[in-house]
């Protein structure tokens, strides 16, 4: 069989994929910090993006938890297929490369950009797939910073592949599916992670990594806070168990963003 975008989208949705989406791996909308997806694999043409839609019932269900199982079986799922597909193409002469779902992560403490320390430590994936996403015209991204679908909204989990395969690239689209003047995602976000259409990273990842809706004192004088707050979190909650069930399992604190 010739290796075509036909032929290998074929391949991916038999697997049980929902979406699939093929950019141009020169030419992707590239998040900040930048990374291209030539800077995984130098000679990379294309990037093949998946999606599976998340099981509604996880999203809503009262105990987050089911939502982290939720999320950790659909992720398995991604990598496999992108393990199997990648497999295919390379037997058919294409080097390959599967990008993990989810885990690993680059983990930060300095600035890559101006050699300053971030005032919270920041994780990064290899490659950005909503922006990839973006890219080939399965989505936008929403004011939630969550990708938008025109099938699923906000409830898909993304994987890709990049790859040496010439495959023809899937256009960007214009798409305005976020709600004119809808703000239901900043109203309902925690941490104030989502404001005046900005998005900023550092209280969002404290609190869906850890519930935690204080960031780490910049000053000395904000210390007796946190560390009261820290008190009345540990009170309700074993902090020291619950961060080893955070990286172990990787518990999320918050979706409320997708949610609404």
């Amino acid at each position: 069989m010739d290796v075509t975008a036909l032929s290998v989208k074929e391949m991916v949705l038999a697997r049980g994929v929902d979406l699939v989406g093929i950019a141009d791996a020169g030419d992707l909308v590239l998040a900040k910090p930048a990374r291209p997806a030539t800077a995984l694999m130098p000679t990379a043409k294309r990037v093949i993006v998946m999606a599976v839609a998340h099981s509604l019932g996880a999203v809503y269900s009262p105990d987050i938890m089911l939502w982290t199982r939720n999320k950790m079986q659909t992720s398995r799922f991604l990598d496999q297929v992108a393990e199997e597909v990648g497999r295919e193409l390379e037997r058919k002469g294409f080097l390959s490369l599967p990008v993990s779902a989810d885990k690993p992560v680059e983990i930060f403490k300095i600035d890559p950009a101006t050699g300053k320390r971030f005032r919270q430590t920041r994780v990064l994936g290899h490659l950005s797939f909503k922006h990839a996403a973006a890219s080939c015209g399965m989505g936008q991204i929403g004011r939630s910073n969550l990708l938008l679908t025109p099938e699923f909204g906000p409830h898909q989990r993304l994987g890709a592949i990049i790859t040496e395969a010439p495959l023809e690239p899937d256009p960007s689209r214009e798409l305005d599916l976020c709600i004119k003047g809808c703000e239901k995602c900043e109203r309902a976000c925690p941490s104030g992670a989502l404001r005046d259409g900005e998005y900023s990273v550092d209280p969002c990842f404290v609190y869906w990594s850890y519930g935690f809706k204080k960031l780490p004192p910049a000053r000395l004088r904000e210390w007796p806070g946190f560390l009261r707050m820290l008190m009345r979190h540990n009170r309700r909650r074993d902090i020291m168990v619950e961060a080893g069930q955070t990286f172990i399992t990787d518990v999320d604190h918050c979706i409320e963003c997708m949610r609404v």
